[in-house]
């Protein structure tokens, strides 16, 4: 399985990958087109088994304690929620703070509002958070948050939209201790997943 990272619930199964390995941390750094949600290509479907979180028998993610979301609201939540965080012009400190942002307007929903899918859309379509000077290894560090972001366990785990916030938060915060070790990014995103993900 390894590098794979695997969620399935009752929209399918989703892969991302652990940046322990050491090719898929140096993806991070290589010129590529915008990061997105893609489906798999035909190589990697039907596979055989795979294993990880098997939450299709659980209840869809919380939006916030005691509230749950539809899986179509969340589908667009963790697909909106890459774009903002490997948004251009954007550091991985601003773009965590406008989707904490993001989550907070979208936990405050109650069912007077209208959908919750509408206010997913309405969130982010006003997050816009202003351009920035990036250092030169910004855009990996914030393709890390999203892998972190997206097939994420902590949605099942914990208790809404903000814990998964608070958790890329740590994982952030932990890669900043491993920088400040050798002040290398990538050797510091593989120390940083290899301690998340795997101790």
């Amino acid at each position: 399985m390894f590098p794979r990272s695997v969620l399935i619930d009752l929209r399918g199964t989703f892969v991302s990958l652990s940046h322990f390995c050491p090719t898929a941390a140096a993806l991070l750094f290589e010129d590529a087109p915008p990061a997105a949600i893609v489906d798999a290509p035909a190589s990697l479907v039907n596979v055989g088994p795979l294993d990880g979180l098997d939450a299709r028998s659980a209840w869809p993610p919380l939006v916030r304690p005691g509230v749950l979301m539809d899986l179509a609201s969340y589908d667009v939540w963790e697909r909106y929620g890459v774009e903002l965080l490997t948004r251009e012009g954007v550091t991985p400190e601003t773009a965590l703070s406008s989707l904490d942002l993001a989550a907070a307007r979208i936990a405050a929903w109650t069912p007077t509002d209208g959908t919750l899918l509408q206010r997913v859309h309405d969130v982010f379509a006003t997050t816009a958070p202003a351009p920035e000077v990036l250092a030169p290894d910004d855009m990996a560090i914030k393709r890390w948050l999203a892998a972190r972001f997206f097939a994420c366990w902590v949605a099942y785990q914990k208790d809404g939209l903000g814990a998964i916030v608070q958790y890329l938060r740590s994982c952030f915060d932990r890669f900043v201790i491993e920088r400040a070790c050798d002040d290398n990014a990538l050797e510091a995103i593989r120390r940083t997943d290899l301690r998340v993900m795997h101790t």
